[in-house]
């Protein structure tokens, strides 16, 4: 028994390090997550509120859907001849991050101003050492919304038919969200678990769930930016920097056995640069990010590619040692966007890979200049 808590204790603390955002941008993940100094497709809210200033028009996308799971194309080898028994199974799983993600994140932006409701259900499960099964469970839901606004002092912010100069755009929102969450690391076939089970309703998964923890709350949460921009002809330079969920989000519990997973506050900064020529565009970005988190400094390196020509646009990425890339058909009234990426979930740099895709849809998204 002191053996099993041990490794329970020592699990909790070595495996699954992967940083947790709230809500992430597809089009961002196949850009290396390298979007703070950008922000400016419909996830601006969650990278930087500043990046609503660059919207001079409105912008309506109400039926989007976003879904990620584990890159099971590239992994084929080890789901070949699938195993039946349980023994087989654990085997063949050990180690093997589980990713499912489903969200949607309906936006409107207008004038500096930006509204986006979000539903997001994100589950990952990793189970590890073949001798004592240690099962890592991280279960997030979260609906709620995002309300900000971003203002631009400076050359551009005043002379919008030109947009040549430069100015900088500060921007901050509030967001209220209703989570619910398990989070842990369980022996499969220690006496606690067993017991756990054993004393919930089996007839009823939400008991068997709160005795493993599950918690549900709300909570209200702070972001703020900056955005300095320099715009020369065709060229757009920025520098951004946002703090996101100011003095971490918490949650107060309404019901359930565990604790509400807390929102860690970030602070992230970033570069881009662009050029536009209205048949093509292209973009680079870098980021480095969570800055505030202790992680190792590898990890926080973020850099970005996108080329565009009409209809079609292509994306790359260098996400904290891993390559993405994918790309985006825009072919009104539907916008469909496919890649693949990766994520650290191990404790060090490149230590821990978990390969993902991610696939993206919109439909009748509407635009209108002012």
């Amino acid at each position: 028994m002191k053996y099993c808590i041990f490794l329970l204790f020592f699990a909790s603390t070595l495996f699954a390090k992967e940083f947790r955002y709230m809500q992430r941008s597809p089009r961002a993940l196949l850009m290396g997550d390298a979007f703070t100094a950008l922000a400016n497709d419909d996830y601006t809210l969650f990278y930087n509120p500043a990046g609503l200033a660059s919207t001079t028009g409105i912008s309506f996308k109400f039926f989007n859907a976003d879904l990620g799971f584990s890159d099971y194309y590239h992994d084929q080898d080890r789901f070949k001849n699938f195993p039946s028994t349980a023994a087989g199974i654990s085997n063949r799983i050990l180690g093997y991050p589980i990713y499912i993600h489903m969200g949607t994140t309906p936006t409107i932006k207008m004038a500096g101003f930006g509204f986006s409701l979000l539903a997001s259900n994100t589950t990952t499960l990793v189970l590890r050492n073949a001798i004592t099964p240690l099962l890592e469970i991280d279960y997030r839901y979260d609906r709620g919304f995002v309300i900000g606004y971003a203002y631009t002092l400076g050359a551009f912010g005043k002379k919008k038919k030109d947009g040549q100069g430069s100015g900088t755009s500060i921007g901050a929102s509030v967001k209220h969200i209703n989570r619910e969450g398990l989070q842990g690391t369980y022996h499969l076939f220690g006496t606690d678990l067993i017991s756990k089970i054993n004393t919930a309703n089996t007839d009823n998964m939400s008991t068997i769930l709160e005795s493993l923890g599950h918690a549900k709350g709300n909570g209200w949460g702070i972001d703020t930016g900056v955005i300095q921009t320099f715009k020369k002809g065709f060229s757009e330079t920025s520098f951004g920097l946002s703090v996101l969920d100011v003095a971490d989000t918490r949650f107060k519990k309404t019901s359930g056995t565990g604790t509400v997973p807390v929102q860690k506050m970030t602070v992230n900064a970033g570069a881009s640069f662009k050029q536009d020529y209205k048949i093509i565009d292209y973009a680079f970005s870098l980021d480095l990010h969570p800055l505030n988190d202790a992680m190792d400094y590898r990890r926080k390196i973020h850099l970005g590619f996108q080329f565009g020509i009409p209809l079609v646009r292509a994306f790359a990425g260098f996400n904290a040692g891993y390559v993405s890339y994918g790309l985006q058909l825009r072919l009104w009234p539907i916008s469909i966007l496919a890649g693949f990426y990766s994520a650290e979930v191990g404790a060090g740099f490149k230590q821990e890979e978990a390969k993902r895709a991610v696939l993206y849809l919109s439909l009748f998204d509407f635009s209108f200049d002012l």
